[in-house]
């Protein structure tokens, strides 16, 4: 079986990542005002890696 190309495996984790946050957030009913700021720490985290893994 081949290895996943880098970018589609930090995508995966990232959308994965975002899903849990927003799962559990609803599931413990989170305030809403939460959800943005860790998706978007998720998604800038993900941007990051992809980007150290590039060099």
């Amino acid at each position: 079986m081949n290895k996943l190309p880098d970018s589609l495996a930090i995508a995966f984790w990232v959308v994965g990542a975002c899903w849990l946050v927003a799962i559990m957030a609803y599931a413990f009913g989170g305030p809403t005002e939460l959800i943005v700021p860790l998706v978007m720490l998720g998604i800038l985290t993900g941007v990051a890696e992809w980007a150290l893994r590039r060099r």
